[in-house]
């Protein structure tokens, strides 16, 4: 999220709506989808009940074996394209809301987009905070992969499977505050 602004900015402002509106559409319809995307990724590390074992996820995220590997960077890609995704749908909720952090002439931080959106009522604290943590965790696994911890990062991915659909309702009705119905018909 930290990009420089681009061809939007010369838009009007009912051209941008339009295309947030849609990018946000666009975007849960994904969501879906790449949550389950994200389940699959994870079978190698689950257990006989399939739930996403912490001693299997270890041993795989610290494992030299490349068909180990491969298995683990598509969990962790997907992990990482899911929290973007939710920064995605805050960054343009916040400008449909017409909040201030989107009217820089650079694109916000993902920390400042989401206390934004908790400020103005679109998040709790914990779901701001969960959000912050999440992103740390993805800005490490695409920066500096070799400072994350195994651990750490299976918590942070049960984190976001637990808490995404409170997440996502919590956005849709913040949104439907500002007059803006994103499930409508």
């Amino acid at each position: 999220m930290a990009r420089a602004r681009g061809a939007d900015d010369a838009a009007s402002p009912g051209d941008r709506a339009a295309g947030d509106e849609a990018r946000i559409r666009a975007r849960f319809k994904r969501l879906g989808p790449q949550r389950r995307a994200l389940i699959v990724a994870l079978r190698p590390f689950s257990d006989d009940q399939g739930r996403f074992d912490r001693r299997m996820w270890t041993e795989a995220f610290t494992s030299g074996e490349p068909e180990t590997i491969y298995r683990v960077v598509g969990a962790t890609g997907t992990f990482e394209r899911l929290v973007n995704h939710l920064n995605g749908m805050l960054v343009a909720g916040a400008r449909l809301a017409q909040l201030p952090v989107t009217r820089g002439p650079h694109a916000p931080s993902a920390p400042s987009v989401i206390d934004a959106v908790k400020d103005d009522g679109g998040l709790t604290a914990n779901q701001a905070e969960v959000l912050i943590r999440l992103n740390r965790t993805r800005n490490r696994l695409q920066h500096a992969s070799l400072d994350v911890d195994a651990e750490e990062l299976h918590a942070d991915i049960e984190l976001l499977l637990k808490m995404l659909h409170r997440l996502v309702a919590s956005y849709v009705a913040w949104l439907e505050r500002h007059d803006i119905q994103l499930l409508r018909p």
